[in-house]
């Protein structure tokens, strides 16, 4: 990865997060295989949470990946996931943020674009530049969050250096 490789994030990623707790918004434990998240979601978690995405900031999306699997068991993430739908792609790029996590994908799977398994994934490394957190366990955090009424917090993480790496793994700390 010659261009957008991890080692352009040697300082390490400090910057404003907000946690989308999707499930909590749409109150159930987590959600279903292949269930979308649509800018609608994102807005209405923006109001019911009282926090604004602002440019600059980090957006972490729980879709409540680890509940269901203690629930359900391992399943193949491509048989089915929850995850943003494609049509997010403006409102993520009109809100400017500058990290986007989740604790799947990123993307709904299947995606609903034709040809395309990860259409997010794709343009929110390759066009937008901005760098992905997958398979994050927001689980304690977002408790955390529903106690305290709270859902944005400062995020640091520190990717190891791998020049040309396209990931690393990282330890993302909650700082309230």
């Amino acid at each position: 990865c010659p261009q957008l490789g991890i080692e352009n994030f040697r300082n390490g990623i400090f910057t404003k997060a907000v946690l989308m707790d999707i499930p909590q918004l749409l109150g159930v434990k987590y959600l279903a295989a292949g269930q979308p998240i649509y800018p609608k979601h994102l807005e209405a978690w923006e109001k019911m949470a009282g926090v604004k995405v602002e440019s600059g900031d980090a957006v972490l999306i729980n879709t409540g990946r680890w509940i269901r699997r203690k629930l359900e068991g391992p399943w193949t993430i491509f048989d089915g996931s929850a995850g943003l739908h494609a049509s997010c792609l403006p409102w993520l790029k009109s809100r400017d943020v500058a990290v986007v996590g989740s604790d799947l994908c990123l993307d709904v799977v299947p995606s609903g674009v034709e040809g395309f398994d990860l259409p997010v994934h794709w343009v929110v490394v390759t066009a937008m530049g901005t760098p992905i957190l997958d398979n994050c366990d927001f689980t304690e955090a977002s408790k955390f969050c529903r106690e305290k009424k709270r859902w944005s917090f400062l995020l640091t993480a520190d990717p190891l250096v791998v020049p040309g790496g396209t990931g690393s793994p990282i330890n993302p700390v909650a700082t309230f």
